[in-house]
């Protein structure tokens, strides 16, 4: 009985099976062992990760945790742990090693309780993989890791296990500031000093952010919940925090209430994106992006974890009939007084970062092929035509287009503006120098689902050029083009691409206008000659 209630104790993630023929005890005990050595391995590994955060100084004034999430020392704590030297926006960080790095705060989210920091000193560092939040369930086993009550003098990190005790979480926040929406509750011991750590799974990845606890009414002691930002939210933020911006989180300018078995409607401001997108008055609300809501509280935890300007499908019944609507939330105010400006070292090196596969970034000299052989086909109300195309920089300067149709073009098809597009989407990006001087990194977007981080360009024309990169993988998914009141007034989406040595080229391009669809398959990359390189500075469309 003892040593079954053991092995449910201890084997938590996967075991590896028993030999067969062995005795029942020493099956069991086999588990068990093999069980405890994977979790010590895995929390092992996800303990270098960890970071313990103090003030810059001598006196390791404050005190918080935090974890680090890529190679380059990119790390996620608390907003509340890094108030205190917002102003320097510099601490240090000590790791498993016992060794302090210097740490940089880069964005922050005081909405949401989440800052993105980075360390230096290192020229490569252990992080953890984030993982999925929405695949939790309550009952699954988690850990805390952090520095609670700063008792970690060598800097390795206290480690609390325990079991996700509930999903979709609030704690109210003040003034907008620090406000857990659908959290994450654990009974994982969190305590002062756990403040901005990682919440892991049992295969080590990270899907939360530990930072609030419920304490007893007198005295700090933990009563066993805690509280931790799910990683999904962070996910979205993300892309802002690297560029070193201060991130807002978004309202929909509406409020539902319940009536009889139906959520619907019951307040919408004036202008707001709820009016914007076509809601009325008594709609019933059926899901927000593509998530059932049955209550007020549902409906106030999908929109919370939202960035501002992220975009939102709300589900809405009205005299019977399913709409779908579409908006963009605004800006929910924060506390009067805080202000955060980019760091502009901070942002250019995020548009490195994200220019990197391209030749763009230019630090190695390697350049990807500027000229193309393809296939260009083209739709609209007369039908389907094709014809074979090469693209190649113009030596005087700008883009030139050879296209090769079956007959006269079509009337759809209109070279020039094909040209002035591909000089400004796409030529800077296969061989402009110093592109990260006359750019700047956005927050980030949501596009067919996936996240993406954007770089804006601003073209001596005042036309915007931006790029959206899938934030996981790097690629490019979408260029648009437009100005500062319509920036996507055209629309390029990039779905395959190609390997060209150590970098990635997007091969397949589509955009739509009106009833015209015109489709873009790179097939052949050619090498021109090296005098009819592009030009980094288009003027008016073409360079």
């Amino acid at each position: 009985m003892v040593l079954a209630a053991l092995l449910a104790l201890t084997t938590i993630g996967t075991a590896s099976p028993a030999q067969d023929g062995a005795p029942p005890e020493d099956a069991a005990l086999a588990l068990v062992r093999a069980a405890e050595s994977r979790r010590v391995a895995v929390l092992e590994r996800a303990a270098r990760s960890v970071v313990c955060i103090f003030v810059e100084g001598e006196t390791r004034a404050g005190g918080g945790s935090g974890v680090l999430i890529s190679a380059d020392g990119i790390g996620l704590t608390n907003f509340h742990v890094v108030a205190d030297f917002l102003a320097t926006r510099r601490g240090v960080g000590g790791l498993s090693d016992g060794r302090l790095y210097p740490l940089r705060v880069l964005g922050i989210d005081p909405g949401g309780d989440i800052v993105a920091f980075q360390l230096s000193g290192r020229e490569r560092f252990d992080h953890a993989p984030l993982g999925d939040s929405d695949a939790l369930r309550v009952g699954q086993w988690v850990a805390a890791m952090g520095n609670p009550f700063l008792v970690a003098e060598d800097y390795t990190p206290t480690i609390t296990l325990g079991i996700i005790s509930g999903l979709h979480r609030y704690q109210e926040g003040q003034q907008n500031l620090l406000e857990y929406a659908d959290c994450i509750q654990v009974s994982t011991s969190i305590n002062p000093g756990n403040s901005g750590g990682p919440l892991f799974d049992m295969d080590g990845r990270l899907i939360g952010i530990n930072g609030r606890a419920s304490f007893e009414e007198r005295g700090r002691v933990n009563v066993g919940l805690g509280y931790a930002v799910t990683i999904n939210q962070v996910r979205r933020f993300l892309p802002g925090l690297r560029a070193g911006r201060l991130m807002q989180h978004g309202t929909l300018g509406a409020t539902v209430r319940v009536s009889g078995e139906r959520l619907i409607f019951a307040a919408i401001q004036d202008f707001s994106p709820a009016e914007k997108a076509g809601v009325q008055l008594g709609d019933e609300l059926l899901a927000v992006c593509g998530r059932p809501v049955r209550t007020a509280n549902e409906f106030n935890n999908r929109i919370a974890i939202l960035p501002a300007q992220w975009p939102v499908a709300l589900s809405v019944r009205r005299d019977g009939a399913i709409q779908e609507l579409h908006a963009r939330l605004e800006a929910l105010p924060l506390r009067a007084g805080l202000v955060y400006p980019p760091d502009a070292d901070v942002n250019r090196a995020e548009v490195r970062r994200l220019l990197a596969p391209f030749a763009a970034s230019g630090d190695d000299g390697a350049r990807l092929p500027a000229a193309w052989e393809g296939r260009l086909t083209l739709r609209d109300a007369d039908g389907e035509r094709s014809a074979n195309v090469r693209i190649a920089p113009a030596p005087e300067g700008g883009t030139r287009v050879a296209a090769e149709w079956a007959g006269e073009p079509p009337a759809g098809w209109d070279a020039g503006q094909f040209e002035s597009e591909w000089s400004a989407i796409v030529a800077p990006l296969l061989g402009a120098r110093d592109l990260d001087e006359q750019c700047e990194a956005l927050t980030g977007d949501e596009l067919d689902g996936r996240i993406v981080a954007r770089v804006q360009r601003r073209l001596p024309d005042q036309r915007l050029v931006r790029w959206h990169f899938d934030a996981d993988v790097g690629d490019l998914r979408a260029a648009t083009l437009g100005t500062p009141d319509n920036p996507a007034d055209v629309t390029w989406t990039v779905s395959d691409h190609r390997d060209l040595g150590d970098r990635r080229w997007p091969t397949h391009w589509a955009r739509r206008q009106g009833a015209t669809a015109l489709e873009l398959r790179l097939d052949r990359p050619l090498e021109p000659a090296p005098d009819a390189r592009p030009s980094a500075t288009p003027e008016g469309g073409a360079p």
